[in-house]
């Protein structure tokens, strides 16, 4: 009989060559890779930790020289190598530019700061990166005014960013923005939805397969109709920033007028739930928000039961909501189990998520793993952690728990990295 790690081992192998669909990125299409290592330490996972730990968040500066800031920064970072994120780094500097040293140090980065520019000159370079992470696809977060016409169509897909349009309409730049992409005069309900839907629809000219939304943990989705919407809605077109009961109707008619036009498209809607924006005042740009723990998925329902027939691909941050998302998973038929997000995405709590995901939930309804990332960089890192956990999970919680052959366990990765993101988005095999 195989021992445990051998198992473990067999799977990894297998797991490792499966080429994935990164259903969530915010990888800019105009420049998807780093042309400098500045730009790979800029990642806020390595400012916001250096600057936990103690560095000056000036080092960060943006008119910063890089003979500066780099040494300060990796300094500031040498507190942070017992972290995951920081092997992110070191495995994606080996893989993808032969870096050999142990650590980054403000004594050794120049020949990676050499590499990383050189490499970013070779023609392919997107799809070099890509076939070097396993990764077939990335789906990218665009803003509703952006230009989708760069893009290269074979390497990534587009979605809607919808956060902009569901939480700022009251900014008159955003009705500005909204007007001239939708050619429609926002002044009511009916006007919001015919401008909404031309942005929609020419996302889906250009290839969207998603709306994506982030929602803060006291979000609570309400059916807001007639004058109960017109108002709130009437008043943000006047410039007021709407509060209380105002923002509650206005917040969520947008989102449900979202959603029906995701179920008129045949739409996906990812909704990443769970991040209070801008919680703590003292962070580094993009290191402002945290989790909140103990909030419920319950507010939520309204939206789910209203729409039976879109797909709604969650994500979320805390041990309370991920238990509570697997159970609706389990019961609500249009949930789909997204990813390990942001705060969850470390390997001891992959883990655990994974392994009660891959117990309780039809192997239909999960998609594996998304990157989040900035940069194409740093899917090769990120996957590989998931693969290494996923092989892991699969021989002790699905193999040895009885629930499956090793055979079997390859084929339920197939389904998590790739084969249920091509179904879901309707991606061709």
């Amino acid at each position: 009989m195989r021992s445990s790690a051998r198992l473990a081992q067999e799977l990894l192998a297998e797991v490792m060559a499966i080429r994935a669909v990164d259903v969530h990125s915010h990888v800019p299409a105009g420049e998807p890779f780093a042309r400098s290592l500045r730009e790979l330490l800029g990642y806020h996972y390595y400012t916001e930790l250096a600057h936990s730990a103690g560095m000056d968040r000036r080092v960060i500066r943006a008119d910063a020289p890089d003979e500066e800031m780099i040494p300060a920064l990796l300094e500031g970072m040498s507190a942070i190598r017992n972290t995951v994120q920081y092997g992110w780094l070191m495995e994606l500097a080996r893989e993808l530019f032969g870096f050999e040293a142990d650590a980054l140090t403000p004594q050794n980065w120049e020949p990676l700061a050499d590499a990383v520019q050189s490499h970013a000159a070779r023609p392919g370079r997107a799809r070099e990166i890509l076939e070097q992470s396993r990764i077939e696809k990335v789906f990218l977060t665009n803003n509703f005014h952006e230009d989708l016409g760069a893009m290269d169509r074979e390497l990534f897909v587009p979605s809607l960013r919808a956060d902009t349009l569901v939480f700022s309409l009251s900014d008159p730049a955003v009705r500005r923005a909204l007007e001239r992409v939708s050619n429609v005069m926002v002044s009511d309900g009916e006007t919001l939805r015919h401008a909404l839907g031309a942005v929609v629809e020419r996302f889906v000219r250009a290839g969207a397969l998603s709306l994506a939304i982030s929602l803060p943990p006291h979000f609570r989705a309400v059916r807001a109709e007639g004058q109960d919407f017109e108002g709130p809605l009437g008043r943000a077109m006047a410039g007021w920033q709407p509060e209380g009961g105002d923002a509650v109707a206005l917040h969520s008619g947008v989102l449900f007028a979202l959603a029906g036009l995701c179920a008129e498209h045949g739409l996906p809607f990812q909704i990443m739930y769970g991040a209070l924006r801008d919680a703590y005042e003292h962070g580094v740009p993009q290191g402002t928000d945290l989790p909140q723990a103990g909030d419920t998925l319950r507010g939520l329902l309204p939206l789910l039961n209203a729409f039976p027939e879109v797909t709604f691909c969650l994500s979320v941050l805390s041990e309370s909501q991920a238990q509570e998302l697997a159970s609706y998973g389990w019961i609500v038929r249009n949930v789909v189990l997204s990813g390990h997000w942001w705060y969850a995405n470390v390997p001891v709590q992959i883990a655990r998520d994974l392994a009660v995901r891959i117990q309780s939930v039809p192997a239909t309804k999960l998609i594996g793993y998304y990157s989040d990332m900035y940069k194409l960089e740093f899917g090769l890192a990120k996957f590989n952690m998931y693969r290494r956990v996923l092989a892991g999970v699969l021989a002790r919680d699905f193999v040895e728990a009885g629930l499956g052959t090793a055979e079997q366990a390859v084929e339920l990765a197939r389904r998590l990295l790739r084969g249920n993101a091509l179904r879901i988005f309707g991606l061709p095999g």
